[in-house]
């Protein structure tokens, strides 16, 4: 008997003459389509990652980039359609119908510099009125190339928290570097005495911490801390 996935519940383990219904097909490819735009639409700035730029030869090279929520890649120049004679050209690519399975793309030129909302813009080039470049412009305004993949960072620091009367409580903000999506974080402490809480986890900078010194005496509250997330 076929079996469940346990996130998100799709039919697997499925052995040859079992039975699947067209519903279990449907139910994979829309909550795939679904949840990996969704995650492409929130974290990955879409335009150029690598390559794709406007050549010579009235070509776009090679590269890979986000068109729309469509991770496209091109191992081979792609021609350039749409081009006009004695004008500049703005260049455009935008992921075909075969897109999302294939990665393919389509490069076309047009007279406007803003094109549809699904395409991502690639710069200019300018023909004479014979047809001939004179003038290429990868990075013109409102161009968005080198979009580096997001990666995953992994922060640490240390503090103290200096003189804390007994049975006092004290707050502070803990500082790190930016990061895009905060992740949860780790702290520890060998000072005697203190518990800690840590709050406003949301914010993608910084994290407050506080300590409460349950102890007789005044004394100093030392911590290490991690905290892993998404960098920019």
């Amino acid at each position: 008997m076929p079996g469940v996935t346990d996130n998100y519940q799709f039919v697997t383990a499925v052995a040859v003459d079992d039975f699947v219904q067209p519903s279990h097909n449907n139910r994979l490819a829309d909550t795939v389509d679904r949840v990996l735009g969704s995650v492409l639409r929130r974290l990955l700035t879409a335009g150029v990652h690598e390559g794709w730029s406007i050549l010579a030869d009235k070509t776009v090279g090679p590269g890979q980039g986000l068109v729309g929520v469509c991770w496209c890649e091109t191992a081979s120049a792609q021609a350039i359609t749409g081009l006009t004679d004695d004008a500049v050209n703005h260049v455009f690519v935008q992921a075909t119908a075969d897109g999302g399975p294939d990665g393919t793309i389509s490069v076309f030129a047009q007279l406007s510099g803003t094109g549809p909302s699904d395409s991502v813009y690639l710069g200019t080039i300018e023909l004479d009125a014979g047809g001939d470049v004179v003038a290429i412009d990868n990075a013109a305004a409102g161009v968005d190339r080198q979009c580096y993949p997001l990666a995953w960072r992994s922060l640490s620091g240390s503090g103290t928290v200096e003189s804390v009367d007994p049975e006092a409580e004290e707050s502070v903000y803990v500082e790190h570097d930016d990061l895009r999506v905060p992740g949860a974080i780790e702290l520890s402490s060998s000072s005697q005495d203190f518990t800690w809480e840590i709050d406003e986890t949301w914010r993608a900078d910084e994290f407050l911490l506080r300590v409460t010194n349950n102890g007789g005496s005044a004394a100093d509250f030392e911590y290490t801390w991690t905290r892993e997330g998404i960098a920019q």
